[in-house]
């Protein structure tokens, strides 16, 4: 496959990156540096692509053109736990630039664009009607008003959720979509087993599970480019936990 990855340099997003070059895939990621990936660049010349730019600071033809390439697309993308990075522009970074790419996406496409989007096990698929308790939907509603990034992923996910309906004057058919919510995420050096949920077994709030960036990382690459495991999510909102936190 030839995947564009969005946020590839941040901690995540370059274990994406690295998997999906590893298993021989083509990879573009949008950067702002092209340095911080300089050494996969070097390695895997031919399978590399760095644009410097953004989803959304390139212009529209050039990014239409990097879209309508591509099979699928990855979000890493998430703000940096500063006082700049949470509450500076852009603000709803990551709903605004899925948002971007799934309207350009409409061009010139014979297949569906697949997306999985990195999302939070802290936002509620109301699909599936989640319940939560009293004191968990007040703290939902305190992050959402103080926490700008926490907003962002709430409303990233409901876009894609409500993609196929009519409030999106877009050619819904031409994009799939997962959005895969990791608990807390934490780093190992190595792959471990992991699980996937239709929806939460503990609570996001006060009772978090962990689940390793590697495994993240492995988990939307298999959704990515495993026909069958797509088949089975798409649509659909995962929850994502290290096995050994499953209970």
């Amino acid at each position: 496959m030839k995947v564009l990855v969005l946020g590839a340099t941040g901690a995540t997003g370059r274990l994406v990156v690295q998997t999906l070059l590893e298993q021989q895939h083509e990879v573009v990621a949008f950067v702002r540096n092209t340095d911080t990936l300089a050494p996969l660049n070097t390695q895997y010349a031919a399978q590399f692509t760095q644009v410097r730019g953004t989803a959304l600071t390139l212009n529209d033809a050039v990014l239409s053109e990097w879209v309508e390439r591509v099979d699928g697309v990855v979000s890493c993308l998430g703000h940096n736990l500063t006082l700049k990075g949470i509450f500076a522009a852009p603000r709803m970074l990551v709903r605004d630039s899925i948002k971007r790419i799934v309207n350009l996406s409409a061009n010139n496409r014979t297949v569906p664009l697949k997306m999985v989007l990195m999302n939070s096990s802290g936002v509620r698929n109301k699909n599936n009607h989640e319940p939560i308790s009293f004191m968990q939907h007040l703290v939902l509603a305190l992050l959402r008003v103080l926490l700008p990034p926490h907003r962002d992923n709430e409303q990233a996910a409901n876009y894609l959720r409500t993609l196929n309906t009519t409030n999106h004057n877009i050619s819904n058919h031409k994009v799939e979509w997962v959005s895969v919510r990791p608990d807390a995420l934490i780093d190992q050096d190595e792959a471990s087993e992991y699980s996937l949920y239709p929806s939460p077994i503990r609570s996001a709030i006060f009772d978090s599970g962990k689940v390793s960036r590697i495994n993240v990382a492995s988990a939307m690459c298999r959704l990515l480019t495993d026909a069958k495991l797509w088949q089975e999510w798409k649509g659909k909102m995962p929850l994502l936990y290290n096995a050994d936190e499953c209970g």
